[in-house]
């Protein structure tokens, strides 16, 4: 073999060693998202932060919540607590879900059926289909120690109705203060918006803090 051949070889001998070098210190930082556990931050491709929630390990998904407001001062819908037909939902489908999906791909967000029941459990409003949505009600107690972080700058929307209009709450949803509080507000009133969603957990993922 002459010289130059063999620093030729040398060359990229080295490169492919410096390539598998920084593939595994990425790899160090990266975790298969079935492995995070309750309340572990993961970061997407943009640099976003996003908190697991839950484990659905027959579904093989995660459930996770934005850490941060995705938007702020959004108005739910100026005449109706029905996520499904609300403004918000248009709004989260045009402007969020692109987002995520640049940050975890299209293919690993998952559609799924979220509840509508009011807080007081009336069933006037079914179910709906989202892929990014607002936290539920139920969400928000289940996982309200998790929700914390009083550095938000206001309350943000659920997708849960107070009540109905035959009840006299038409008008009423339920959100969550940056301390966790859950209360009611107007639909049109402007709150932000932290959006859940359920990813695939086969994925790989990087770690936050």
């Amino acid at each position: 073999m002459s010289k130059a051949l063999e620093e030729a070889r040398k060359m990229e001998e080295a490169a492919i060693a410096l390539r598998k070098e920084l593939e595994e210190k990425e790899r160090e930082n990266m975790i298969q998202l079935c492995s995070a556990q309750r309340g572990q931050r993961i970061i997407g491709k943009s640099g976003r932060v996003y908190i697991a929630l839950k484990q659905m390990e027959a579904q093989e998904q995660t459930v996770v919540i934005v850490d941060d407001f995705m938007a702020e001062d959004v108005v739910f819908d100026e005449d109706t607590t029905n996520y499904a037909e609300s403004s918000l939902k248009e709004r989260i489908e045009r402007d969020i879900l692109p987002a995520v999906e640049e940050d975890f791909g299209a293919d690993n967000i998952i559609e799924h059926e979220v509840d509508l029941t009011t807080v007081d459990m009336q069933r006037d409003f079914g179910t709906c289909r989202c892929k990014v949505r607002p936290v539920t009600f139920d969400e928000a107690r289940e996982f309200n120690d998790l929700l914390v972080k009083e550095d938000l700058p206001d309350w943000y929307w659920t997708c849960t109705p107070w009540s109905t209009k035959e009840r006299g709450w038409g008008r009423s949803l339920a959100v969550v203060s940056s301390r966790g509080i859950i209360g009611s507000d107007y639909c049109d009133g402007n709150r932000g918006v932290r959006p859940v969603l359920y990813l695939k957990s086969n994925i790989f993922v990087s770690k936050g803090e």
